[in-house]
């Protein structure tokens, strides 16, 4: 079973981690400011009893266990009505059901004290709903107890901390709201890029590519940035590709068959930063654009030099040969072998784009010792697109010296030459003949 690529996983979907992780603590702090708020206020009551005749404990032991059954009668009809005519409230707007919701009573274990609790929408109904509810209380268990025939016991329930104003609302809590939303989102994202990364199968690393192939990387060309459109690293990074393929196939190969997997895979940009990287490293060096579709809006006439047309009459700063109009897929396979060679007295590389179904033009192109490119766009050539072009090659006996990755952005995505292998360098130990085995 493949290891998840945290890392990758990390790097590729941060953005979308962090921008669901805030929406979700947005949303969930919206939440709260749409839910409707409650206040609690309380007042503490202290039960004594005076007798006559009982001694301190007895009283304190009576005083205990009658204090257990006074909470339920915080919701008796004597004090719920009491609590509405004092506050003059709407009894349509809040019933007996509402009051009860409202109201409730505790007593804390082993002492004599009763809290009178009252939740309500605003901090001063929930004060007031508190305080009166204690005195009713007071009231009734002062009526209920004591009786006028018999003065030896007197039971009173004094209310010895009245309720004061609540300065925040108890509910909704809007920092654990918002804190469970944020925890959320940041689920939600990490499963989102956990998805997004394990099920793209479109190129964006050298991993992808060796994997989809088994070929190494030979560079990586960065887009031109749109706020420096006068920076040099696409030609620097095509400038270290050509080191690299001489590293790889050897510095005889002077014809480099380019092969896009996709499209968009090389450009009118790549074909130039390509030419000033030749240039560069003092290689002259022209393009041949067999494609129909070809993207180069200029060049000189590939048609006029297969009609008999002199190459010597091309522009040496526009070293780019393309079709006017269509040429037949047999005429490029009779005719361009031997303009490739004659080519080759005027410049000292020549690079012929094909399209990846021009199964007999490439063959005739490799057979003379040309070697193989297939160029795929960073992000946008799936792995399934760079398997069909390089399994159609194999089928012909062609092992491709390397894949070309364009449009890779600013930073490299990995090292190139530590991602090669034994076999990379040497086509034999893999176990393939063709065009680039060893001579004798």
């Amino acid at each position: 079973m493949e290891d998840v690529p945290y890392g990758r996983i990390l790097r590729e979907g941060w953005v979308i981690i962090v921008v669901l992780a805030v929406l979700g603590a947005g949303l969930g702090w919206l939440v709260t400011k749409l839910l409707p708020e409650t206040y609690a206020s309380t007042s503490t009551l202290l039960l004594s009893v005076d007798s006559t005749e009982a001694s301190l404990f007895e009283r304190n032991q009576f005083s205990l266990a009658r204090i257990k059954s006074y909470p339920p009668l915080v919701d008796s009809p004597e004090v719920i009505d009491a609590v509405r005519d004092d506050l003059g409230l709407d009894e349509d707007e809040y019933s007996d059901r509402d009051l009860r919701r409202m109201l409730s009573a505790e007593n804390t274990a082993d002492t004599v004290l009763l809290v009178v609790r009252a939740d309500a929408p605003t901090a001063t109904l929930a004060t007031d709903v508190a305080n009166s509810a204690a005195t009713h209380l007071s009231e009734l268990i002062g009526e209920t107890e004591n009786s006028e025939g018999d003065s030896r016991y007197t039971v009173a329930l004094d209310q010895v901390l009245p309720a004061v104003a609540p300065l925040a609302p108890i509910s909704p809590q809007v920092t654990a709201i918002t804190g469970l939303g944020g925890i959320a989102g940041l689920a939600i994202g990490a499963i989102v890029a956990v998805y997004r990364t394990t099920t793209n199968r479109r190129l964006r690393t050298i991993s992808d590519v060796r994997r989809a192939s088994g070929l190494p990387v030979i560079g990586q060309i960065p887009r031109r940035s749109r706020f420096q459109p006068d920076s040099d690293a696409p030609v620097m990074a095509y400038e270290e590709a050509a080191g690299n393929l001489v590293a790889l196939a050897g510095g005889s190969m002077r014809t480099h068959v380019i092969v896009p997997a996709s499209d968009g895979s090389i450009d009118d940009d790549a074909v130039s930063v390509m030419l000033e990287a030749q240039r560069l490293i003092g290689a002259t060096a022209c393009v041949i654009d067999t494609r129909e579709a070809h993207v180069t809006g200029q060049g000189n006439s590939l048609n006029e030099v297969l009609d008999g047309g002199s190459i010597t009459d091309a522009d040496d700063e526009q070293a780019v040969f393309v079709a006017d109009e269509p040429i037949a897929s047999e005429t490029l396979v009779t005719e361009l072998p031997d303009i490739v060679t004659a080519m080759h007295e005027e410049f000292d590389v020549v690079v012929v784009i094909c399209e990846p179904g021009a199964s007999a033009l490439v063959e005739q192109l490799v057979r003379p010792g040309a070697g193989v490119i297939v160029n795929v766009r960073h992000n946008a050539t799936s792995a399934s697109d760079l398997v069909a072009v390089t399994t159609r090659l194999r089928v012909m006996g062609i092992r491709p010296v390397g894949v070309v990755m364009v449009h890779t952005g600013s930073k490299a995505l990995g090292s190139i030459a530590e991602s090669w292998r034994v076999s990379d360098r040497d086509p034999i130990t893999a176990g393939v003949g063709g065009s680039h085995a060893r001579p004798d």
